[in-house]
């Protein structure tokens, strides 16, 4: 029970900072901070992966 959430938590955690991070390549691309901008993006791709990925490989987990 308790390792389920704690999974929960990290996917929950791992999305809204991806989801912060490609909020933020816009602000950089307003801001015409390409590197930034580029930076962010790769950030939150990265982040939004790991939590897509992570939510595939526990999903039988979840079920228990």
């Amino acid at each position: 029970m308790s390792r389920n959430l704690f999974h929960k938590f990290i996917r929950w955690g791992l999305g809204i900072h991806g989801t912060i991070h490609v909020a933020e390549t816009f602000v950089n691309i307003y801001e015409h901070a390409w590197i930034s901008a580029g930076l962010s993006l790769f950030a939150g791709f990265l982040m939004l992966a790991g939590a897509c990925i992570d939510l595939s490989h526990h999903k039988d987990e979840d079920k228990a």
